[in-house]
């Protein structure tokens, strides 16, 4: 019954990030500014659940899971440099490894 609620819970949370990210997506500018948010909210979310220890499966693999990118981010930085915009699949990638890090790490010292 546990790994049920745990299935369910997953899926909820995972759907409405997913939903979230995909509004985020929307917000485009120099940068996918909207992807690079919500990747680094969600690590700040695993983060979180890995310094609480509270409901990680469901955090980390639902909301984090669901709201953050990898393949969003890699595609945009490919349609950068297919454009020979180098500067800008630079910035994106720099920005989508580092600030993400950067979230988790400052979710673990703060919590």
């Amino acid at each position: 019954m546990e790994l049920m609620i745990t299935m369910a819970t997953v899926g909820v949370l995972g759907g409405i990030a997913s939903a979230l990210r995909h509004i985020a997506g929307y917000w485009f500018g120099f940068l996918p500014w909207g992807i690079l948010v919500v990747n680094s909210a969600a690590s700040f979310v695993a983060g979180a659940a890995v310094a609480t220890g509270s409901f990680e499966v469901a955090l980390i693999v639902g909301l984090a899971g669901g709201l953050s990118t990898f393949s969003t981010f890699a595609a945009n930085t490919f349609e950068f440099l297919k454009a020979g915009q180098t500067v800008r699949a630079l910035a994106n990638t720099v920005l989508n490894l580092a600030l993400p890090a950067l979230s988790l790490l400052t979710a673990v010292i703060l919590l």
